[in-house]
């Protein structure tokens, strides 16, 4: 009655909840998602989406549907398994990547990814945490490699490691070896975007400790913020190991008097179709990173 490849167009627009998104995901076109929906449409004789919902909603017809092409996608996905052709997998994954992790371990998770999954090719975007949960929400990032935890429904997560919280400054800026919390006030720290954890917390301790404010200048890309801490501009506040070794070279880490939770990294992917494929892929990136020394 259906083709598979029309099952797979209905199955990615209802779980996407969107023409447009299902398009993105199937290299091919809104227009061609919309004929092939309302080709099926016209073989059943009712209405598979509710084109008044914003975003589509799935009818009572399409509910029924929406069940049984996932659970022959997913005997694809099995057969394709069982017979040891997942390393034949074709295909594009929408990647979100943290720059911390841009800065330690990309690269050899690129290369493993590749030889794992030799036809399989990686649409990257590096971005900030709060971004990408948007976009892994929306539906435009198939999976992401950012901080955590967090809850995001329709996917799983699987933690990577941890990294320390470190200042580094130049010796001219900081004469000491100690950054205390008395001292922060007086110089500037140069840290992550305003909505991530060591912005809220600094600002926070410190202004509970001696009742001043900060001067926190922020910034989403670390290369900026080495930049910015080279220039003798302020302390970097980032993540161990995101700073370059020449940028290392001519900086000083310096101890703190205030206790810093480490920044958390996981993995985040879709569950459904391809699922296992995104878990692979997940499993190759707590491999790398779990063997990357800070």
């Amino acid at each position: 009655m259906f083709s598979f490849r029309s099952l797979e167009v209905f199955y990615w627009t209802a779980h996407l909840r969107s023409f447009s998104r299902a398009a993105d995901k199937l290299h091919t076109t809104q227009p061609t998602i919309s004929q092939r929906i309302a080709a099926m449409e016209g073989l059943i004789g009712a209405a598979l989406f509710d084109r008044s919902a914003k975003p589509i909603a799935l009818t009572a017809v399409g509910r029924i549907l929406f069940r049984h092409s996932e659970l022959l996608l997913r005997h694809v996905e099995a057969m394709e398994r069982d017979l040891e052709l997942s390393d034949r997998f074709e295909g594009t994954v929408r990647l979100g990547v943290s720059e911390t992790i841009v800065q330690t371990w990309l690269a050899t998770f690129l290369e493993q990814a590749a030889r794992h999954f030799p036809r399989l090719d990686i649409d990257m975007t590096v971005d900030v945490t709060p971004s990408m949960l948007n976009a892994l929400r929306s539906g435009e990032i198939d999976m992401a490699l950012m901080l955590g935890p967090t809850i995001v429904e329709g996917f799983s997560c699987l933690k990577l490691r941890d990294y320390a919280l470190k200042f580094y400054a130049i010796p001219d800026l900081v004469s000491t070896d100690v950054f205390s919390v008395n001292s922060m006030p007086m110089t500037p720290i140069i840290t992550y975007p305003r909505n991530t954890y060591p912005y809220t917390y600094l600002r926070e301790i410190i202004f509970r400790e001696i009742g001043r404010i900060p001067r926190i200048f922020t910034n989403s890309s670390i290369s900026t913020i080495e930049k910015m801490a080279l220039d003798g501009l302020g302390v970097a506040l980032v993540a161990e190991g995101a700073l370059s070794d020449q940028g290392l070279a001519k900086m000083k880490v310096l101890q703190s008097d205030i206790e810093l939770q480490p920044l958390s990294f996981y993995a985040y992917f879709q569950n459904g179709v391809r699922g296992e494929v995104f878990e692979q892929l997940a499993g190759i990136a707590l491999d790398v990173a779990s063997a990357t020394e800070p």
